[in-house]
């Protein structure tokens, strides 16, 4: 009776979502534009896609917009079954918070489908005008320019060579190293990057800086990890009185808990001796799945797959798992979910795909709302980021998450993470989020790792302590 009952509400949400989205057999992939806080505003082309549900050809209707709007319809109709993408620019010119709906039709019905635009504006690029695109414009090409990187070190001043350099720029990232004069130079495009950088013997170093033509250069300098010793005379020094009561609070240590291999648990096993309740307490789990397009590939989301499948199988039946996925828009494609359930957990994780953009931080505050509602006390309750670290819009916002986690996790809610790809910066990102949130930071490159490292740490977590 309780599996029906769990079922029915997933199907019950599943249809509800579906329907907030299928507009009279228009199935909108996504509504929702959020370009978070824009210090440099410069406008940009928004795709969103649509697929036509119906028996019959549809189409978009041609309609006249607002002026800081700019469209581009599909130039033909929307056959059954196949998708199509509509371009939107929009292109404020005031500053501030803005949330703004176009307002659009299609054949199939007299009702309107609105798509959806929020954000806040700090201020306009000098090159705004110059790089706006323009559907006028088919041959219009954004604004190039050489923009250069030096590398110093910090105390002498000279430059290194073979620093490495990775540019992220929303979720897509480049990696470079510099020359022997400690340079990197790039042919580039206007807009705000994130610098990490690292060198050997140095500490790594990372930066935010927004290149256009007037800011094409930037100069790093990397702290070397060991420091020259210098002699000092004699000096009267006010030691602080130090206090013996260490109120830190750590990550968990590595114990000696061997790994269980994927094929020790038999398919559809509700419990299994290696996995005790007398030993390990109970599990609520909210899987978080970074699911944008920069996640597609058998090196990130073909092994995240192969971690979770490998952990349904391991988990028992007072284990609790809820997966949400993200990318422009975040949302649950499997409520609290009893692992006994482990047919249909497994069909949700199989049906993962990846597309779209990286917008982390948001979903990182829904998933907690999730998590405090399935609280177990004295269980083992926390979060499990997946992604290859590419978020968009974090900026600023980077911090404030950081104390969101800590807050969370003086809670006894935990955050870890696991990390793929080869993303310098996004697995940094993710592992300091992992240590403020007393977690555990994975990094999975191959399958031998994904069918072990996911359960070994799920059980040193859930470890009761004697």
């Amino acid at each position: 009776m309780k599996r029906v009952l769990i079922f029915t509400l997933f199907l019950l949400f599943f249809f509800e979502s579906y329907a907030q989205r299928n507009h009279n057999g228009l199935f909108l992939h996504r509504e929702n534009s959020a370009f978070g806080e824009v210090e440099f505003w410069i406008a940009r082309i928004d795709t969103f896609l649509v697929t036509n549900t119906t028996n019959k050809t549809l189409y978009i209707l041609k309609q006249m917009v607002p002026r800081d709007f700019e469209l581009r319809l599909p130039s033909h109709g929307i056959k059954p079954g196949a998708t199509a993408p509509i371009e939107v620019i929009y292109n404020p010119s005031i500053t501030g918070k803005f949330k703004r709906k176009l307002k659009l039709y299609h054949s199939g019905t007299n009702q309107p489908f609105y798509l959806s635009f929020k954000g806040e504006i700090i201020g306009f690029d000098e090159y705004n005008q110059l790089a706006c695109p323009s559907f006028s414009r088919p041959n219009y090409m954004k604004p190039s320019f050489k923009m250069s990187i030096l590398v110093l070190d910090s105390l002498t001043q000279k430059p290194i060579k073979k620093a490495l350099l990775e540019l992220s720029k929303g979720e897509g990232y480049q990696q470079f190293f510099t020359n022997s004069d400690g340079e990197m130079e790039r042919t580039s495009q206007l807009g705000l990057f994130f610098i990490y950088s690292e060198a050997k013997g140095y500490y790594s170093k990372e930066i935010e800086h927004y290149f256009n033509p007037k800011r094409r250069s930037i100069t790093i300098t990397l702290v070397p990890k060991e420091k020259s010793i210098q002699r000092l005379d004699s000096v009267l020094i006010e030691l602080p009185e130090i206090s013996l009561n260490d109120n830190e609070k750590t990550i968990l240590e590595k114990q000696n808990i061997n790994a269980i291999s994927y094929d020790r648990f038999p398919e559809n096993k509700e419990e299994n001796d290696q996995f005790p309740r007398s030993e390990f307490c109970e599990n609520n789990v909210v899987f978080l799945i970074d699911v944008s397009s920069s996640m597609r590939g058998e090196d990130r989301l073909d092994l995240l797959k192969k971690s979770m499948i490998q952990l349904t199988h391991m988990l028992r039946s007072i284990d609790k798992v809820t997966i949400m996925t993200y990318s422009d828009e975040s949302q649950v494609v499997l409520s609290a979910t009893s692992a006994h359930h482990k047919d249909e957990i497994i069909k949700i994780i199989n049906g993962l795909k990846a597309g779209g953009s990286t917008y982390g931080g948001k979903a990182i505050r829904q998933a907690y709302k999730i998590l405090k509602n399935e609280f177990i006390t004295g269980g083992n309750n926390q979060i499990i980021l997946a992604t290859d670290g590419g978020f968009n819009g974090l900026g600023k916002g980077e911090k404030q998450l950081n104390r969101l986690i800590k807050g969370k996790a003086n809670q006894q809610m935990k955050f870890s993470s696991i990390g793929f790809g080869k993303n310098r910066r996004g697995k940094d990102m993710i592992e300091n989020l992992s240590k403020s949130g007393e977690g555990n930071y994975l990094y999975i490159s191959n399958e031998d790792q994904a069918k072990t490292a996911l359960n070994n740490m799920i059980m040193i977590q859930s470890a009761l302590k004697r």
